[in-house]
């Protein structure tokens, strides 16, 4: 099962009635937290059991089926506050500040054609909630295989889970091999024993990261004396950041997913789980923090299984250092090219694609297929994604010209 949350602002302002509604909410979700450590339960079904009667005596106004929610959210805050506690890390009890409330679809209705959500608030009390639609919303409301799932309501928005059967992959005819870059995805694509480099560029999200993270230490500096207002202009600067990166995140993972589904491919990704550890130099360590590598992979990953599409993920160690053609290990830190004693050269971002490529290969069949690197096209260069046909250039510091500066 398929699962894709969509974000719908509201056409008006929320009623008074729904946000009553969420302060109700968010005092029965801490209510129950405490009551939870208390108790000591650890699933929704022993918290229910234990504490429902007295919450149904303590919030007579809310409906049933929005406190049987509170009950989840608040099982799924003490599930993490417990992680947290084996780790050893020494966290306060867990406590929710946002206005918000969930159900489940069975608490509310949903006008699919107008956008208008019904939602019980108590006993003969109903609100009802405009959707604005556009032509995105409209994929899901008018496809009949989208069925509801949880309703998320905000101050100013209300997030809908859709639900749909995942989709049988097809069988790869070809395969595309990446390895992930700070600035580029560069990688190998074979299709009929022959292979041609392909590369996804975004400079522009290194050039993002280094812009706002200059301006959030010179706010901290400026307002040394004010931390309250340090803290939230440093959080706004943050949010504009996280929606900048992921607007570019997204395109490339949709470059990459049409080009795969196009060419009936399989794609070859690292399994980055492990591989960084903390070095010495600070700099390197805030660099490699916040190179969204794993965001990249996560879009690519969930895209490819709502279109069908097979992702592989290998161990990347030595995939760098090692010789397609006969296997050495080489050391290709200093420069661009990996040059081997067997004559074998190559972008070595290009040769660790690859490697990555005959692991692949050799972990599991991609449909019987065989490729010799003597084969690679080195004279043919596939873009898959180009930044300038993409997202709009920033001349506030995230250009291309300015990052290829």
């Amino acid at each position: 099962m398929l699962v894709k949350a969509v974000s719908f602002r509201l056409e008006s302002e929320l009623p008074v009635q729904a946000k009553f509604l969420l302060e109700d909410f968010r005092l029965a979700v801490n209510s129950a937290i405490r009551a939870g450590l208390q108790t000591r339960a650890t699933s929704r079904n022993a918290l229910c059991k234990s504490v429902y009667k007295d919450f149904r005596t303590e919030h007579p106004g809310m409906y049933a089926q929005h406190l049987v929610s509170v009950f989840e959210v608040a099982a799924s805050a003490l599930k993490n506050h417990r992680k947290k506690v084996r780790k050893g890390q020494v966290g306060r009890i867990p406590y929710v500040h946002r206005l918000f409330m969930k159900t489940e679809n069975q608490a509310y209705t949903l006008d699919r054609a107008n956008g208008v959500i019904d939602l019980p608030i108590r006993a003969g009390c109903h609100v009802e909630l405009k959707l604005v639609l556009s032509e995105y919303h409209r994929v899901f409301l008018n496809d009949a295989s989208f069925s509801l799932g949880s309703l998320t309501l905000f101050a100013d928005r209300v997030v809908i889970a859709f639900r749909t059967t995942e989709l049988r992959p097809y069988i790869p005819e070809s395969v595309v091999s990446l390895d992930t870059n700070e600035r580029s995805l560069d990688g190998v694509f074979v299709s009929e024993g022959k292979g041609t480099p392909v590369k996804a560029l975004f400079p522009q999200v290194a050039a993002i990261q280094q812009r706002h993270h200059g301006r959030r230490k010179r706010l901290q500096k400026k307002k040394s004396h004010d931390r309250r207002t340090s803290r939230r202009l440093c959080k706004r600067e943050g949010k504009r950041e996280h929606d900048r990166v992921e607007c570019r995140m997204h395109q490339v993972a949709n470059a990459v997913i049409d080009f795969a589904e196009e060419n009936k491919a399989a794609i070859v990704l690292e399994d980055l789980k492990g591989v960084f550890k903390p070095r010495e130099d600070k700099a390197l360590n805030r660099r490699l923090s916040m190179w969204p590598r794993r965001k990249l992979h996560d879009f690519i990953e969930y895209k490819a299984q709502w279109r069908g599409v097979t992702v592989l993920k290998v161990d990347p160690r030595n995939s760098s250092r090692k010789c397609p053609k006969c296997g050495r290990l080489q050391d290709s830190r200093k420069g661009t090219e990996f040059a081997c004693e067997c004559g074998w050269h190559l972008d070595r971002h290009i040769n660790a694609s690859l490697n990555l490529l005959q692991t692949a290969v050799s972990k599991e069949m991609v449909g019987g297929l065989r490729f010799d690197p003597g084969a690679l096209q080195h004279d043919v260069m596939m873009i898959l994604y180009d930044p300038e046909k993409g997202a709009r250039s920033e001349p506030n510091g995230a250009s291309c010209v300015e990052a290829a500066a």
